[in-house]
């Protein structure tokens, strides 16, 4: 138990590190990104975790408007 409480902060401690290195990117780049990536990742993988950050993040920026 101890071992998977570790690999969970360490998990989160990155989650952290990434979300930071995103919001710190322009527009510009985090559209760049996205496109780099691939276009349907595999469920569960780092690439779809990424794209789905970095979507979320572009996002935020840009709320829609109803």
């Amino acid at each position: 138990m101890k071992i998977v409480a570790e690999l969970l902060t360490a998990l989160d401690e990155t989650m952290l590190t990434v979300k930071g290195h995103l919001a710190e990117m322009d527009t510009e780049q985090l559209n760049a990104l996205v496109g780099l990536l691939a276009p349907r990742p595999s469920i569960g993988s780092a690439e779809m975790v990424l794209t789905i950050l970095a979507l979320r993040e572009i996002e935020a920026r840009n709320p829609v408007k109803s």
